[in-house]
């Protein structure tokens, strides 16, 4: 029976959503039955029937059509993406299974609804024992280093299917993930990387960026994610008994949340910036997706909410970035929303006990799928439409369990806590009513769960045969049949009108002027009044509108200097790095000779370097120091795919005198076969003695990149220059 059809859910200056309806100016999809409904515009009406749950599915019925409808949909697209060998692949347009895919929406409902191909899923994502990265900017990993959600997505599959061998399979492969990402990236203890699924360079980050300064980088989101990732592993070795290795573990995970709360959280704004870069300055922008994260991941304390409400919005959800680049017109990432990132904004809502945040992601997600009639990859976040963005699919994996998880995590509140299956629903007032579950499966469990009222919490919760003290036993078995009935008059003082932010653009980009060596200047921008100039990452000076002097540099050896021109609203841009080297600090080496033994002479200062024996050295001139600090990078170039694609960053282990100090990542930094394009790779810092040194490249087990066959680049000069 339908409650209160014609009674509005939601709405704001865009959409309309009732109990039946949504409409969205000229547009209006109406609800008929549980499986079909009618989509009707200008230019066409037409009816759309969708498939009914089978018997072996979860089931979802309540009071409200549209619900019902929205939790079929997602369910019929989820299966939708089940492939012939039991896999879940990406979606409609993606053949394959992804790793922050499946992860993500493991962690949404996927893993409720499937959890068979879940983890058949999750297993096709390792690779001689670790997580592969999907491609990514430069080449993947370690410019990508998003793919320890994989251990997210793992934990909670045991956590709904159990299983001892699972339990030590996925223990064995984080721990050999994280090993290898210790044996290749330099923590401090912030883990560099891009922003997780984020990685189209041009959409999200500044122009001035290449993949190899975004790999040296510090993403909120990343972070986060290997943050959680240690958690997991830590809760996973507890569960197998071994609490020393588990102690570790934990200890590194609160050490990276003290220095995320550190770097990333900006007082004044009540925010989160979304990437530090490696020399220390913050880009001030919103990620909504790393914002969640801090809040589920309960790093940001007291600031969650604060947090929450701070992200900017679009009358059609949360963009998964915010402001947008001003300079990128096409919508991927940029001017977008996806509808998992949504999910996960919801659910960090829901954690908050803010129905209504969690209210507007509802009618976000649900509108979404709707008019599309299916559940897209993502939608322009100023029309709300799926044809205008770049690329898109239907059927997306983690959009539907995105849309899943309203049902899974927040009307019925499903979560695993002590031991046992618990339920914290946080149901917006709009669509209290009743909401009923079947088929569950949690373990050795078939769950039946009743959801009666609407709030933050519960009033009562009574299981058939059974006493519940706090939740439901893990080893639990047979039918239960849970009813829960909220407190409505117990609300929370968290339940006022959400007031979303609206989402704007940022400006443009400053570029330096260079007139003279020890003299910095930069081209006005539009609509800046203030322009602040960092030194290292500490903030050196602020000038303001007409007031642009050139800036002396100090005397010291070497400093990146970059400026941020602020607008009157506070949103910004940041410039390229522009560098400033004292006279003599700074030396050239050549590559010398090739070869394990140096048997090849180079020819035209440049050497080609694949994993051939024959190549597996490089070796350069040597140089004369006074001792200190030295910053060393090389001129190179990697066209082995595009710039914002593949699986072939080349690594090579830098050894000083002989002996290793740390591994160069080469990532692609043009386009494919463009292979007379030359920059530089990130700098390694080393500190070296007084005399002469020497320098060398080498290919050892450590190299071993993402693709483990292609990992080739074209190498020419040394870059030696003195820091401190």
């Amino acid at each position: 029976m339908c409650a209160r059809p014609k009674e509005i859910l939601y709405r704001n200056e865009k959409i309309r959503l009732t109990a039946t309806e949504i409409r969205e100016g000229k547009t209006a999809v109406r609800v008929t039955s549980d499986s079909e409904y009618l989509i009707q515009n200008e230019h066409e009406s037409r009816s759309v029937t969708i498939s009914l749950p089978s018997h072996d599915d979860v089931g979802y019925r309540g009071n409200f059509p549209v619900l019902n409808l929205a939790y079929n949909l997602a369910l019929q697209d989820l299966k939708a993406n089940r492939t012939s060998d039991g896999l879940l692949k990406a979606g409609a347009a993606w053949n394959s299974v992804w790793t922050r895919d499946i992860a993500y929406a493991a962690m949404l409902g996927a893993d409720v609804a499937d959890p068979d191909a879940t983890r058949r899923s999750l297993k096709n994502r390792v690779r001689d024992g670790v997580i592969v990265q999907d491609t990514g900017t430069g080449g993947g990993w370690p410019v990508s280093t998003d793919r320890v959600v994989w251990a997210l997505g793992a934990w909670m599959s045991y956590l709904v299917s159990g299983g001892a061998d699972w339990l030590t399979y996925c223990i064995e492969v984080i721990k050999k993930t994280l090993e290898q990402d210790a044996a290749v990236l330099r923590c401090s203890p912030l883990v560099p990387g891009e922003t997780s699924f984020l990685d189209w360079r041009e959409q999200s980050y500044p122009a001035g960026m290449s993949p190899a300064e975004i790999g040296c980088s510090y993403a909120l989101s990343t972070n986060v994610l290997h943050c959680l990732c240690r958690r997991v592993l830590s809760e996973m070795l507890r569960e197998a008994g071994r609490t020393d290795e588990a102690e570790v573990y934990e200890k590194e995970a609160e050490k990276l949340a003290r220095e995320i709360e550190k770097v990333f959280w900006m007082p004044r704004a009540g925010r989160y910036g979304m990437f530090c870069t490696s020399d220390g300055v913050l880009d001030p922008r919103a990620d909504s997706l790393g914002t969640a994260l801090v809040v589920l991941a309960e790093v940001a304390g007291q600031n969650g909410l604060r947090a929450l409400r701070k992200l900017p919005r679009s009358p059609y959800g949360t963009p998964v970035f915010s402001p947008y680049k001003c300079d990128v017109k096409e919508v991927y990432h940029n001017r977008a929303i996806w509808p998992f990132v949504e999910a996960f904004v919801m659910l960090a809502h829901a954690k908050e006990k803010d129905a209504s945040g969690v209210e507007f992601s509802m009618a976000s997600l649900l509108r979404a799928a709707l008019v599309n009639g299916t559940n897209k990859e993502n939608l322009h976040a100023l029309d709300g439409q799926a044809a205008t963005t770049l690329q898109n699919s239907d059927s997306q994996l983690w959009s539907a369990a995105g849309t899943l998880a309203f049902f899974y995590r927040c009307l019925l509140g499903l979560k695993f806590e002590g031991g046992k299956v618990t339920f914290k629903p946080c149901i917006p007032h709009s669509v209290g009513g009743e909401h009923r579950f079947t088929n569950l499966r949690i373990r050795d469990m078939v769950l039946s769960v009743t959801v009666t009222g609407s709030g933050t919490e519960v009033e009562s919760i009574v299981a058939e045969n059974m006493e519940i003290h706090g939740g439901i036993p893990m080893d639990a078995r047979g039918n239960i049949d849970v009813r829960i009935t909220m407190a409505e008059g117990r609300a929370t003082d968290r339940q006022e009108t959400f007031s979303p932010l609206k989402a704007g653009e940022t400006l443009c980009e400053s570029e330096w002027e260079i007139s003279s060596p020890r003299v910095l200047q930069w081209t006005p921008v539009q609509g800046a009044n203030s322009y602040r100039v960092y030194a290292n990452g500490t903030l050196l000076r602020v000038f303001r509108k007409n007031l642009l002097h050139p800036l002396l540099t100090p005397r010291t050896y070497s400093r990146t200097f970059r400026v941020q021109a602020v607008g009157t609203s506070g949103v910004s841009s940041s410039s390229k790095a522009c560098e400033y080297v004292a006279p003599g600090a700074r030396c050239i080496l050549p590559p010398r000779r090739v070869g394990e033994h140096a048997e090849y002479d180079v020819e035209n200062s440049q050497a080609w370097l694949d994993t051939r024996p024959c190549t597996s050295c490089l070796v350069y001139e040597s140089a004369e120091t006074n001792g200190g600090v030295y910053s060393i990078r090389f001129l190179y170039c990697n066209a082995s795919a595009s710039l914002r694609d593949g699986d072939t960053c080349a690594l090579r282990e830098l050894c000083v005198d002989g002996v290793p100090v740390g591994v160069v990542s080469f990532p692609h930094n043009t386009e494919v076969n463009n292979w007379s394009d030359y920059t530089l790779t990130a700098s390694i810092p080393v500190r070296l003695s007084k005399g002469v040194h020497t320098f060398s490249l080498r290919y050892s087990p450590v190299c071993r990149n993402g693709n483990g066959e292609v990992n080739q680049c074209m190498v020419r000069h040394l870059e030696l220059t003195r820091l401190r």
